[in-house]
């Protein structure tokens, strides 16, 4: 008995410091786990990131698609009159107009949130514009499209670059992985799919100024996409 309390005495001086020890390793413990936990938020984060970026790309190559069979229609004086040729260009208008249908439903998903009002009418009008290509080829005429203001030519460059833009400043301002909005992107994606658009008069953008900030965004972000492409191969 006698020896255990002077064990104790003889302990008392260092109570203190083993308290500190073990609080220290408690306290080191809980940084190490936060610190686990905030990589691999970042972690998908990043990887979250990456994927909207891929539907941007999905985005210029579906513009690039539309904008290439609009050169190859209207290239000539007369509309084609090989009906192998127009069968060709039916094929791959529907094959377009589908690769848009498909990112309509991948951006109303990855993409629906505070803003989802103006995506919708983005996305609405968008797919408007695209269903010219088949109507045209359909009808075996060439696209309406006189000059660069045309209307309906207005519609399909403003709206790509439009929901470009969108997407993008979407992505730079959104450093925390976002949260599944399910109820948001089933509006967004039904409201984009409504006939709405289809009878709804579509205004060019008036404030050029506007329009070429709006450009200037799908640049910068053109660029920053391959930077961080540089920089993840290093």
């Amino acid at each position: 008995m006698a020896s255990a309390e002077l064990i104790l005495e003889l302990a008392k001086p260092l109570l203190p410091t083993i308290a500190l020890l073990l609080g220290g390793k408690w306290i080191l413990g809980w940084y190490d786990l936060r610190l686990k936990v905030r990589e691999e938020e970042l972690q998908l984060a990043r990887a979250i990131r990456e994927q909207q970026y891929g539907a941007v790309s999905h985005l210029y190559a579906a513009f690039s698609d539309f904008m290439r069979l609009y050169r190859e229609i209207n290239g000539s004086s007369t509309y084609p009159e090989n009906e192998d040729e127009r069968i060709g260009f039916l094929r791959r208008a529907v094959e377009a107009e589908s690769s848009v249908d498909a990112l309509i439903l991948r951006i109303s998903c990855e993409f629906a949130g505070d803003e989802s009002e103006t995506l919708e009418k983005y996305l609405g009008h968008m797919r408007q514009s695209v269903q010219l290509w088949r109507e045209f080829i359909r009808k075996s005429e060439r696209l309406p499209f006189r000059d660069s203001h045309q209307q309906d030519y207005a519609r399909f460059k403003e709206t790509f670059a439009g929901v470009a833009a969108f997407m993008v400043h979407r992505i730079h301002h959104g450093l925390t992985p976002p949260k599944m909005r399910m109820r948001e992107a089933s509006e967004l994606l039904v409201n984009a799919f409504s006939n709405k658009y289809e009878k709804m008069p579509y205004k060019p953008v008036q404030d050029h100024a506007k329009w070429a900030a709006d450009l200037e965004k799908v640049w910068e972000a053109n660029n920053a996409m391959q930077s961080d492409a540089r920089t993840s191969r290093r």
